[in-house]
């Protein structure tokens, strides 16, 4: 008994030693490196799951379920911190007003409808109206269709393929 407690206590303090490496720290400990637009991650985010759910045919930079699933995993934390920024904004009905006005402008009017729906917000018929006719499969269609041919050379795309190793071992999504 005294043995094992000696050998455990060893490696504890032997591994306490070792030196870190700068290399490994994750983009999980330092958060995201890069702003890009909430419209663009939203899009890109939408794509990559129906990738992963087989609605949509994959991309020339991402083959296949697996790597759709990995950017998903990647993309994760930028995309938390815009429904957490989005959310937020639900609180003032100015600020409502302000995101149903210009969500077509960034392609956002899904993620603003989903969002209002979730939390319930109450909305003017008016809001109600332009909303709709914004989240029309018309317009998501539009904004779908041109984030798909642009994404593999945009630059989100450069800096989710340089992180997707540190959420290459992460079992959930």
């Amino acid at each position: 008994m005294t043995f094992k407690l000696i050998i455990s206590l060893f490696f504890v303090f032997s591994c306490s030693f070792l030196p870190q490496s700068q290399e490994n720290t994750s983009t999980l400990e330092s958060g995201p490196r890069q702003d890009f637009p909430r419209g663009e991650l939203y899009l890109v985010t939408e794509i990559l799951a129906k990738i992963y759910d087989r609605e949509m045919t994959p991309l020339v930079c991402i083959p296949d379920r697996g790597e759709a699933e990995l950017f998903l995993r990647t993309i994760r934390p930028r995309m938390e911190q815009v429904y957490d920024d989005t959310e937020a904004k639900l609180d003032l009905p100015e600020e409502v007003e302000n995101l149903i006005s210009t969500c077509d402008q960034d392609c956002t009017c899904g993620l603003v409808d989903d969002l209002i729906r979730e939390h319930q917000v109450k909305l003017s018929k008016a809001q109600q109206k332009t909303l709709n006719h914004k989240v029309s499969e018309k317009e998501i269609n539009r904004c779908l269709g041109f984030t798909q041919s642009t994404f593999c050379q945009s630059e989100l795309y450069q800096i989710l393929n340089k992180e997707k190793v540190d959420f290459s071992f992460e079992s959930d999504l």
